[in-house]
């Protein structure tokens, strides 16, 4: 036990990126007593979601773990770890300066009948993980809220929101107090180590400077493909552009109480935000420049937005671009040669996901080092 964890006291990491998928990495790694660098240019920057240094920070921090209709496979699997593994993670990360809950429920509201047909499967599949139909009294209160008669919905009492904001800085914290290295530097290009037997690979930062290292883990997103491509790995990535609005209700009465922590209606999610302020964002566009047609798209709902959502006042609004993996499944978590390894491409659900994919890390890196 003892050799174990020296070696592992040995062995260096670097994690490259830090959104929520070269965060937590570092996180789990660091935990599991690896001597870990986080390396981005804007690692130590002031977090907030008014101009967002990446992607995560201008999520919602949705977690749609259970609501998902499959119930086997892949997805499902990195879903269902995630959500057992979260819990156990704010445990860990919340302090006495830090309180990052788990808001619960969500609400889906169907906008089609085969959509309320996939619920009424999904409610008799998942019951034991709190999955249920809205009854008469619900619905009404959605209708009346959305001034339609909707065709039916879901809660999900188990699936709800992180707030990736106070998320970010208390796994920051975290990191400080595993001693997880964080170094502010861009990163030029990575190569194999040809002048050293101990340490395979050698990264170049700005500046002239370099660090050899035993393992990379590559979360960069849409720059992964500029790492990665000089070593003669093709990896296919496309922008995915995120909006976010929030808008300020005038003169209504939205019975607050009511509310879950986040409403999925056509895709878009609703969260209610200080007093009368509702944000209002969705994952749908390809590109990374924001359109006006987009945004106009997404506030009318499809010509079906209510009175008091075409009325409001859009107070703030941000973007962020996440990677799409073109022709693999979403995420992309690989070993692409010995010590050299990705961690990318959840584009939709990249909070969601960060703990299984961060596990799959550590778990290939474990065996590796065994040898």
């Amino acid at each position: 036990m003892n050799s174990q964890k020296a070696n592992k006291n040995q062995t260096e990491i670097s994690v490259i990126g830090g959104g929520i998928a070269g965060i937590t990495t570092a996180f789990y790694l660091g935990k599991k007593g690896y001597k870990v660098n986080l390396i981005d240019p804007r690692v130590n920057s002031e977090i907030n979601n008014l101009s967002p240094t990446n992607g995560t920070q201008a999520a919602l921090g949705v977690l749609m773990g259970n609501v998902h209709k499959k119930s086997k496979g892949r997805s499902f699997l990195l879903r269902n770890k995630s959500m057992k593994l979260w819990k156990k993670w704010l445990i860990e990360i919340n302090s006495s300066d830090s309180n990052v809950s788990f808001e619960k429920p969500l609400v889906k509201l169907a906008s089609s009948e085969k959509e309320y047909q996939s619920m009424i499967e999904l409610s008799k599949n998942k019951q034991e993980y709190g999955i249920e139909l809205l009854d008469k009294t619900s619905l009404n209160f959605w209708n009346s809220i959305f001034e339609k008669k909707l065709i039916g919905g879901l809660i999900s009492t188990e699936d709800g929101r992180l707030n990736p904001i106070n998320l970010i800085k208390s796994l920051l914290k975290s990191l400080d107090q595993i001693k997880v290295n964080k170094i502010e530097n861009s990163v030029i290009k990575i190569r194999k180590n040809l002048t050293s037997n101990k340490k395979r690979w050698k990264i170049y930062l700005e500046n002239n400077q370099y660090i050899n290292q035993d393992f990379i883990v590559i979360c960069t997103a849409l720059n992964t493909q500029k790492l990665v491509k000089p070593l003669g790995h093709e990896i296919l990535l496309e922008p995915i552009l995120g909006q976010v609005f929030e808008l300020e209700l005038e003169n209504i009465n939205m019975n607050w109480n009511k509310w879950p922590a986040i409403l999925n209606y056509q895709s878009i999610n609703f969260i209610h935000h200080n007093s009368n302020n509702m944000i209002v964002g969705a994952t749908v566009e390809n590109g990374n420049i924001p359109s006006l047609s987009e945004k106009k798209e997404m506030l009318n709902m499809n010509n079906t937005a209510p009175k008091w959502m075409r009325q409001a006042k859009v107070c703030r609004e941000w973007n962020g671009i996440r990677a799409r993996p073109k022709n693999e499944a979403s995420p992309l978590i690989k070993e692409l040669e010995p010590g050299l390894l990705i961690n990318t491409g959840q584009y939709r659900n990249g909070i969601l996901l960060a703990p299984s994919c961060a596990e799959w890390i550590g778990l290939k890196i474990d065996i590796a080092n065994q040898y």
